[in-house]
């Protein structure tokens, strides 16, 4: 028991526990993306059995997303339609409408 404190301490290094990169599938895809392709191919490819539609959305989502991820800024997908198409999400996302004040 001596001897693998000693070699721990004069061997071993501290490793960080947190993960500061997404975990990636065959260098290419994100995880996120890998089961978004699994939920389309159940829905699409099982439950509505349309093959056109699951290959179609699956091009775009293993296809055309790593690329624009890539290209544009962490978010894209949840910021543009706002930016674009003026939506507003009312409440506690957008809190501006709520002019009432109230004390704690």
């Amino acid at each position: 028991m001596r001897k693998q404190e000693l070699l721990k301490a004069k061997y071993s290094s501290l490793v960080s526990q947190t993960i500061d990169s997404p975990i990636m599938v065959f260098d290419i895809w994100e995880l996120s993306d890998v089961f978004i392709a699994l939920f389309i191919i159940l829905v699409f490819g099982v439950l509505f059995y349309s093959w056109g539609t699951m290959f179609t959305l699956l091009s775009l989502c293993l296809g055309f997303g790593p690329v624009i991820k890539k290209k544009y800024p962490k978010g894209i997908f949840f910021h543009w339609p706002f930016s674009r198409l003026r939506m507003e999400l009312p409440g506690l996302v957008n809190p501006k409408g709520n002019d009432r004040r109230f004390s704690d």
